[in-house]
């Protein structure tokens, strides 16, 4: 029996880091499911574009906020096992109504508490991790759990389809809110505190390092430049779900069951690039490039491409369109590793989990007026629809480019470690990094 118990824990931080994994999967079909049904749902309900991305851009009303509470105030504070299971049983409460009702309220008010249910969603699933791994094993399994990101719209796009064609829109809702259920109850059997919950608790009351004074660091630039960059980004990961599906089905007249396929495939292509987008900065930094060119000026190019894929892409059709499309939502995805990174890196230890919490949870709020303004660019070609989709695509890539122009401008890690060098005790760097942020001498490339 103390054998079986033995064994039992021994595999405890890999079945919660499955569970939480799946926890990220559900997180984004529920995202997801709302694109999905974009088209029943504006015929059913008689919605125009311009309502749709209203009721699209309610899901963010609360989303930052929440992100930012939790972020501040409950994580720590409350055992993340229970944090969990109050985020999942709002995710089910808000999915479920919506299958029992014929009411546009009723479905504004159920996207609005889903967003505040999923804003906490990715910090909270990353501190449970964290409490069951080391710091020098903690990089691995959070990889692990961002792939639920990309694992839940490769998976959620043919299988919500399958569900909204065969049994209608509503029930695409109910599935979701279901599957929240039959997670949650594996959760309250597996989940679990974690042996590195108490001493990271301690190791942070007892962190006494020198804080940069709040406006030296919320004003630096290298901080401006990466807020910038990240809401831009966040604009197009806000939008996919709700526009990119009908985008897709009216706006290139693709049928409903292929728009779930097509939307897989541009996961698909994701996931492998945030693996090698990752691996490729981690290897520059050790290799002696600087955080400007690994970070800084990736995060640059990764948008500049995501903005020109998606204006080339307007004007091209077949399979060159579908690949185009593929890069331009999925490349922003690599700003939101090479973005924290930065943070991290510039920050002492007892401001970096507030700086990256807030600033990646305060940039969602793109997302509430990225579905509104597309919604309405889309509405003012009035029965030209897909000349509309096409306006509102263009000028995403706009929004791409300016921030792709705030991170070739503004985000330059080495100067602000300089910078805060000046602050006496200053521990912002990490180990065996010189006082300039670099871990060998010379090699930069110039934005």
């Amino acid at each position: 029996m103390g054998n079986t118990n033995a064994s039992r824990e021994r595999w405890r931080p890999y079945t919660v880091l499955i569970m939480l994994f799946l926890f990220q999967t559900l997180n984004f079909f529920d995202k997801l499911v709302f694109g999905l049904s974009a088209v029943p749902i504006m015929k059913e309900l008689s919605l125009t574009p311009q309502q749709f991305g209203l009721v699209g851009s309610s899901f963010f009303l609360l989303f930052s906020l929440s992100g930012i509470f939790v972020g501040l105030f409950v994580i720590g504070r409350i055992p993340v096992k229970w944090i969990l299971v109050g985020l999942a049983l709002i995710w089910s409460a808000t999915q479920i109504p919506i299958y029992f009702s014929t009411s546009i309220t009723v479905l504004v008010v159920c996207r609005i508490f889903l967003g505040l249910g999923e804003g906490p969603g990715l910090p909270t699933a990353l501190h449970a991790c964290y409490d069951w791994f080391s710091t020098e094993r903690r990089s691995v399994p959070s990889a692990v759990i961002l792939q639920g990101i990309s694992v839940g719209l490769l998976v959620g796009s043919p299988l919500l389809t399958y569900v909204i064609v065969s049994y209608g829109w509503r029930s695409g809702f109910l599935f979701c809110g279901l599957l929240g259920l039959v997670w949650l109850a594996a959760w309250l059997v597996i989940g679990k505190e974690g042996p590195y919950a108490v001493a990271n608790a301690r190791k942070d009351a007892q962190d006494d390092g020198l804080r940069i004074p709040a406006t030296a660091l919320w004003l630096d630039p290298t901080v401006i430049g990466i807020i910038i960059m990240s809401t831009m980004s966040y604009w197009i990961v806000g939008m996919s779900a709700t526009w990119l599906p009908p985008y897709l089905q009216q706006g290139l007249g693709y049928e409903h069951t292929q728009v779930g396929w097509i939307i897989s495939g541009v996961y698909i292509f994701q996931s492998p690039l945030l693996l090698v987008g990752s691996w490729l900065a981690q290897n520059m930094l050790k290799s002696g490039w600087s955080r400007r060119a690994a970070l800084g000026s990736a995060s640059g190019y990764a948008l500049l491409a995501s903005g020109a894929a998606l204006a080339l892409a307007v004007y091209s059709s077949g399979a060159l369109q579908l690949a185009l499309i593929a890069i331009a939502f999925a490349a922003p995805s690599l700003t939101t590793i090479y973005g924290p990174v930065a943070l991290g890196a510039i920050s002492p230890a007892s401001q970096r989990g507030r700086l990256i919490v807030v600033i990646y949870s305060a940039n969602a709020a793109s997302a509430l007026v990225s579905n509104a303004i597309t919604g309405s660019i889309i509405q003012a070609s009035g029965d030209n629809v897909p000349a509309g989709y096409a306006n509102a695509m263009l000028f995403t890539a706009l929004i791409l480019a300016i921030g792709a122009v705030s991170a070739f401008a503004m985000i330059f890690p080495e100067r602000t470690l300089t910078r805060f060098a000046s602050f006496p005790g200053f521990r912002g760097l990490g180990n065996n990094q010189k006082p300039d942020g670099s871990t060998h001498p010379g090699k930069e490339i110039k934005a």
